[in-house]
């Protein structure tokens, strides 16, 4: 018997792009919003700290990035099926 899906929900994924990396690491995290911003200004920062540590939700739980490795990084949203 085919499942029937009521709806369509979003979550936000936040996406950190690596030098030298053909895919980017997509993170899931309870807020990606704040996430992103503290790494736009780790970016921006004219003495940024040398490496920095992320934990997160999804398949991947803790990821720490050599912040000169560092060339982006993007929220996206992305559709899933619920019941």
């Amino acid at each position: 018997m085919a499942q029937q899906y009521t709806n369509i929900k979003t979550k936000v994924a936040f996406i950190i792009f690596v030098k030298g990396s053909i895919a980017p690491v997509v993170l899931y995290l309870d807020d990606p919003k704040k996430v992103y911003e503290n790494v736009q200004n780790i970016i921006k920062a004219p003495n940024p700290p040398k490496i920095f540590e992320i934990e997160a939700n999804g398949p991947i739980k803790k990821v720490t990035f050599v912040t000169s490795e560092i060339t982006g990084c993007a929220l996206q949203e992305e559709a899933h099926l619920g019941k």
